[in-house]
């Protein structure tokens, strides 16, 4: 890596606001080069953004969640284990471990805005072109339903993944450890989609999962269904879950273990026990079948 120097006040910590902002421009540039970042753009810009005759783009929100979220978990770490060079590149006193991890979740931001632009044309091709009534969504779901599931499914998926990558990059910085985990994480998120009857109310406190689509009845196994919970609430869930993974990654440095981080992740964690019992146990209370063949 080219070591790129960064004035730094002298006698002066290196630790202020102007050395994050400076380490993080060089993050975001760095995530911006990574092949699985590229890649990942370039799928959610070309194959996520044109709606279905099922869904309208309803099923859109698995790409940008594979494609930014997935592979940015993959990358992310990659880029956590080498910010240890970058910041000795910084100046000539060391940067605290605390800074490179702000920087590397200010970088999280760059797929975030990708995906950000993913929701906003979903969103208006959603209600531009609607699902058929025998599609999904389908009933009396409200605007914010709606809307709740492409953000939460599609658009906070890829701010997610990058920093779920950070919290691995520090704590399992091994090589491979972020693969695997990432394969962990599509294994279980197929096993809580909702195939599987018994599992319906219990997958909200997965990071991804469904809120319905084609998976039949027994007379009918092309039949729409629409699974019970709130995808509002559920949203509120995956914001903790980040702000979680921000407070874990930086938890890492000793030196960062003062109050202030201890209460945010305390009061970070009661809020996703609190918002993921209330998506479970508000919205829809059963799983509903569309009256409509498929």
């Amino acid at each position: 890596m080219t070591a790129v120097a960064l004035p730094v006040a002298k006698g002066g910590p290196v630790a202020g606001g102007s050395v994050l902002w400076r380490l993080a421009g060089l993050e975001v540039r760095r995530y911006a080069r990574h092949p699985l970042f590229l890649v990942g753009a370039v799928g959610t810009l070309a194959i996520g953004m044109r709606p279905d005759p099922v869904s309208s783009t309803y099923f859109n929100v698995i790409v940008p969640a594979a494609a930014l979220g997935i592979l940015g978990l993959v990358a992310m770490a990659s880029l956590t284990r080498g910010a240890d060079l970058l910041g000795r590149s910084a100046g000539a006193a060391p940067v605290p471990e605390r800074v490179q991890t702000g920087a590397l979740a200010l970088a999280a931001l760059l797929p975030f805005a990708v995906g950000l632009v993913w929701f906003a044309w979903n969103a208006y091709l959603a209600f531009d072109r609607p699902p058929p009534p025998s599609g999904f969504p389908f009933g009396d779901v409200s605007t914010g339903w709606k809307l709740a599931v492409l953000f939460g499914c599609g658009a906070l998926s890829t701010l997610g993944g990058p920093l779920l990558g950070i919290v691995i990059g520090r704590w399992w910085p091994r090589r491979g450890v972020a693969p695997m985990l990432a394969v962990a994480l599509v294994a279980a998120t197929i096993i809580m989609q909702g195939l599987f009857e018994p599992l319906r109310r219990v997958r909200l406190f997965m990071p991804f999962t469904y809120f319905g689509g084609p998976f039949g009845t027994e007379a009918d196994p092309e039949r729409v269904l629409l699974f019970p919970g709130s995808p509002q609430w559920w949203v509120g869930y995956l914001v903790c879950l980040c702000g979680l993974a921000v407070v874990a990654a930086l938890w890492h440095d000793r030196s960062a273990r003062d109050g202030r981080l201890r209460t945010t992740g305390l009061v970070l964690a009661a809020a996703a026990v609190a918002t993921c019992l209330l998506a479970t146990l508000t919205g829809l209370d059963h799983t509903l079948v569309n009256p409509l063949s498929s």
